[in-house]
């Protein structure tokens, strides 16, 4: 098989791939590919092949990079256990730092907890933290606790 056929064959599976990630990655390595396929034509060295491939996959991924931010944006969604922090949760077990003890619960979810003072049952606190299973809390201030108790007795 030709060199150029093979360039060729390389830049097309590359695209297909870019259709199924959506990530604007793999396309420009792939119209590179087939960029260093069209050289092979015309220059069958083969490291005039891959230094052309590569310059052309660093131009054009160097420059296509800020039009893919734009478009996929840079803001990413916590996730699982990261999502925990800044949540409220109401202390179901007095928090005792000496003992290191304390439950709260955050939505319908029960957690160990802990605080470096102690808090008592039925307090609003903030999750500050996660380790593991456990929740590093403070207490919330008057006016989210507020907030927060009536936004359960509406649920």
């Amino acid at each position: 098989m030709d060199t150029w056929a093979i360039w060729m064959i390389a830049g097309v599976i590359l695209l297909i791939l870019e259709l199924l990630s959506m990530s604007f990655f793999m396309l420009w390595i792939g119209v590179a590919a087939i960029l260093a396929g069209v050289v092979a034509v015309f220059v069958p060295i083969a490291w005039v092949q891959w230094l052309v491939f590569a310059i052309l996959t660093l131009i054009l991924l160097l420059a296509t990079r800020p039009l893919a931010r734009s478009i996929h944006g840079s803001v990413t969604q916590p996730s699982n256990v990261d999502a925990m922090i800044g949540k409220r949760a109401l202390v179901i077990e007095a928090i005792d730092p000496r003992k290191n003890m304390g439950r709260v619960r955050v939505g319908s979810d029960e957690w160990r907890a802990r605080a470096e003072q102690a808090i008592p049952v039925d307090v609003w606190v903030e999750v500050i933290s996660v380790e593991g299973t456990t929740l590093t809390v403070r207490p919330a201030t008057e006016a989210e606790a507020l907030a927060e108790a009536q936004e359960q007795d509406n649920t």
